[in-house]
């Protein structure tokens, strides 16, 4: 005795929020899972060999891992902003 109208999913799907993601933020949700990867392996002693000992010691690389981590942490700041800011324009044109 089940209706049929509850097992039709299709009804229950709102029209008003039933639109793909962005490309924006799908590049900036892949990326970040992929600088993820890429950090953990680069700033890990099983992966590159790095430790904070090292670093603290002056080998000539401190600099280096100083400014991937500033860099990639104001890429997707950036990104995201941008992002944020082409929508809201999109809305009001």
């Amino acid at each position: 005795m089940a209706r049929d109208e509850l097992d039709d999913l299709g009804k229950f799907e709102s029209e008003e929020t039933s639109q793909t993601l962005p490309k924006g933020y799908l590049v900036l949700y892949f990326g970040l899972i992929a600088w993820g990867v890429w950090y953990l392996w680069a700033y890990s002693p099983w992966g590159s060999g790095w430790s904070q000992a090292k670093d603290l010691e002056g080998t000539p690389s401190s600099g280096f891992n100083l400014f991937w981590t500033v860099a990639f942490t104001a890429i997707p700041a950036l990104a995201a902003l941008l992002i944020a800011l082409s929508q809201k324009n999109r809305k009001k044109g």
